[in-house]
């Protein structure tokens, strides 16, 4: 743990290397070490996870850490690794080995101590704290809610100087999500392609969200005012988030070709309420050659997130 926190900012946990070398999921970058840790964050069980570190062989530019959609627990690949790799950065990939977000009912916020403990122990160990070239994380789904949460929460927003968010994140605000007539603003206008995004959770998120945050009632009619403020107090947007960040730049990337789910509506609450170093925040839209949650499956999604990385993963701070 840090032996102090700023005031508003949650602590940190623990990292402990378990084993140094183990095989490599999938998806792995080649030339990848990967190594078993485990984290351990106050009132949480420990979580293991895998973390694959590969080193460029190109002048060192940078450091990126690609976290995956969902409960995290696979590489996120989508062909970052091999081109940010040729590009000249650090590349770190990790796959918990179960869901990250799962924390016996204590919450979404509080389960994302052990990403941004992981997002710190990367910045330390493998960058080396060095401010002097570009500190960068990319997520996509979940992975969004790692970096969004790390950043209002954790205190990170010292150490990133470029973050890539895809699809969401969905847990931007879990209390319009579980009951959405609490809502009443105009359209979720999130981009010229879609302006009108859904934020409502279907009832499988629903079921989601009230396991990680041990309440019953999230996608029901009338829920207690107990849990819509649980709802509210673990959400990325909420009344004791931070969401200025000077040094920090913040790029998403959507696919809206119909259908498209709540991760669009969702991650727009997050996008209205952010002040980053490129304020307004980019914000880029694709409606052909993707699916769902998977904007990079279309070429020009990939290539301008690549494009996007090379030009704003510089040292900020």
């Amino acid at each position: 743990m840090r032996p102090e926190s700023p005031a508003g900012v949650l602590p940190l946990g623990k990292v402990r290397v378990l084993n140094p070398t183990v095989p490599c999921p999938t998806g792995a970058a080649t030339g990848a070490n990967c190594e078993e840790i485990t984290v351990s964050c106050t009132g949480l069980p420990p979580l293991t996870a895998t973390l694959g570190v590969a080193l460029p062989t190109a002048p060192l530019i940078g450091t990126i850490i690609l976290h995956a959609g969902g409960p995290g627990t696979k590489f996120l690949d989508s062909g970052f690794p091999a081109t940010y790799l040729a590009d000249g950065f650090n590349v770190v990939q990790i796959a918990w080995a179960s869901d990250w977000a799962g924390a016996t009912g204590r919450g979404v916020k509080s389960a994302a101590c052990r990403p941004a403990t992981v997002f710190d122990y990367v910045f330390k160990v493998v960058q080396g704290s060095s401010p002097s070239i570009g500190f960068c994380g990319q997520g996509a789904s979940g992975g969004g809610a790692a970096l969004g949460y790390s950043l209002a929460y954790y205190g990170l927003f010292d150490e990133f100087d470029y973050v890539v968010i895809a699809a969401g994140p969905s847990v931007s605000k879990m209390d319009y999500g579980c009951d959405p007539p609490l809502y009443t603003g105009p359209p979720r206008n999130l981009c010229p392609l879609l302006t009108d995004a859904p934020f409502a959770y279907s009832a499988g998120d629903a079921s989601k969200v009230n396991t990680w945050e041990g309440t019953t009632t999230c996608g029901t009619s009338n829920p207690p005012p107990r849990d819509i403020i649980t709802w509210e107090r673990d959400s990325v947007v909420s009344p004791d988030g931070n969401y200025t960040y000077p040094q920090t730049a913040m790029s998403w990337f959507f696919c809206v070709r119909q259908p498209v789910n709540e991760s669009t509506g969702q991650g727009s609450f997050l996008i209205d309420q952010v002040m980053p170093k490129n304020f307004p925040p980019d914000v880029n839209c694709y409606n052909d050659g993707c699916q769902g949650e998977g904007v990079w499956q279309n070429k020009d999604a990939f290539n301008a997130t690549v494009n996007e990385m090379l030009m704003q993963c510089q040292a900020n701070h």
